[in-house]
């Protein structure tokens, strides 16, 4: 019977300037309170530069005209999408403008997030910023992956650039072994953010020739792998226990991953969602390279299964609904347990924060549900959606590609409407009204209908 192989246990948190923990961030900025008189600044921002020079160019022999343009910058940022938020951001603030309180802090906004990008890391690829100076309010999150440029004023935060980012790419766990040593590498946002390595002893030594010596060795030395295997596979079960990571991809030579795959725990293999061979040695950048499309992939399932339960949930015991009115209300009753929403969703409407009360189309002349229409304000509901459902805590969003393969995977694949080149997820979806939710518990358990606060 072999010994624990395993000689050291080492673990690291690998650091970053990359705010890794979007989940979290989501549910805070979907709680912050409604400010219809004075609106919130979203911003997101492709962060790549053009060229090699992450920085800012000289404006060089430009107009007077083009100058006032720019009245903040003496240079030109070489990221493109700066020159694009300026632009939007310019015409925004000139809606509200020349004065009065929210015209004011929005330019306040506008003036700290130009500092802010000025200091952000070059190693990030995307920015997401959330501001209103009103109300003290500033959220900025460098990303190590790119987002849409975009920018958005409205009376609550627009984070469903945020919420897909999230949805696209959760953390998983990479588990590469060979029969020396094993590393289980946590990633998020396409970086390694954690890792725990197991280094193990030697190979028992060899003794003289011979057919019983030789079936010896070779006996202790397949021992050993086991045994170093289940050591493995117990470090991994408690790794991912604590993490709650809930995506492993299993990798290194044949020998190795089939003596894991016989020592995991079934919690752990319920995990397991490729198994692909790669060298020992590779570095984190072939390791997030050679896995980040198995996890698309399985995204891109985890969507088909939703939006295959809320048909068939719908059709049996009333534990889903569908379409903008009742998702809605089951969202402002917090029984939402899973939103699945399509991707190029975009929904005019209008809501009242006060009494809680929603509508689609242009706001009423008259209030609906007697209260004052000077409380009504035109909102995007496909953005209330998703404010809803992470506001309500612990709610999973799955938002649903509208195109298929590869294409999927970039943030900005979103077909104009009218498309018909559709997944078949999105397509279903499209015939629920291209919202839906996953209860809980039934409409129905109480034996009453869920009342609606949407008009």
């Amino acid at each position: 019977m072999a010994t624990n192989p395993i000689r050291r246990i080492r673990s690291r948190v690998h650091e970053t300037a990359f705010d890794l923990d979007i989940r979290s961030t989501l549910r805070r900025l979907a709680a912050l309170p409604p400010s219809p008189d004075v609106p919130y600044l979203t911003v997101s921002l492709d962060w790549r530069p053009t060229g090699s020079v992450p920085a800012r160019l000289p404006l060089g022999d430009v107009q007077p005209s083009q100058r006032r343009t720019l009245p903040r910058f003496e240079t030109i940022s070489s990221r493109p999408s700066r020159q694009e938020v300026e632009r939007l951001l310019g015409e925004s603030v000139s809606d509200f403008g020349p004065r009065g309180e929210a015209f004011d802090s929005l330019t306040a906004d506008i003036a700290r997030l130009g500092d802010v990008l000025d200091g952000i890391d070059p190693a990030a690829q995307g920015v997401f910023v959330v501001a209103c100076s009103a109300r003290g309010i500033f959220e900025e999150l460098s990303l190590g992956l790119p987002v849409p440029t975009r920018a958005a004023v409205g009376p609550t935060p627009a984070l469903s650039v945020l919420a897909r980012l999230d949805d696209d790419y959760p953390p998983y766990a990479v588990l590469l072994a060979d029969q020396h040593q094993a590393t289980l590498s946590f990633i998020t946002q396409a970086v390694v953010s954690e890792s725990v390595s197991l280094d193990s002893s030697g190979y028992p030594r060899k003794q003289k020739q011979g057919g019983l010596n030789q079936r010896r060795y070779q006996n202790r030395a397949d021992e050993r792998v086991s045994a170093f295997a289940r050591g493995i596979a117990e470090e991994t079960r408690k790794a991912l226990d604590e993490t709650g990571v809930g995506i492993l991809i299993i990798a290194g030579d044949e020998i190795m991953t089939s003596a894991l795959d016989a020592a995991l725990h079934q919690t752990v293999k319920e995990r397991v969602v490729a198994t692909i061979r790669l060298d020992s040695t590779a570095t984190e950048q072939q390791i997030v390279e050679a896995t980040q499309s198995l996890v698309r992939q399985e995204e891109r399932d985890r969507e088909a299964e939703a939006v295959t339960e809320l048909q068939d949930q719908i059709g049996s015991d009333s534990a889903a609904v569908s379409g903008t009115e009742r998702t809605l209300a089951t969202l402002q009753a917090g029984r939402v347990d899973t939103l699945i929403i399509v991707d190029d969703l975009a929904l005019s409407g209008w809501a009242d924060f006060s009494m809680g009360v929603y509508g689609a189309g242009d706001p009423p002349v008259e209030h609906p549900a007697g209260g004052d229409v000077a409380n009504i304000v035109p909102v995007d509901l496909d953005e209330e959606f998703v404010r809803l459902a992470f506001a309500g805590g612990d709610a999973d969003v799955q938002i649903v590609k509208t195109v298929s393969g590869d294409a999927a995977a970039d943030l900005d694949a979103i077909p104009a409407a009218g498309d018909v080149a559709r997944s078949e997820p999105a397509a279903a979806l499209d015939q629920m009204g291209g919202v839906g939710a996953l209860l809980r518990y039934s409409i129905y358990e109480s034996g009453q209908p869920t009342e609606m606060t949407v008009q």
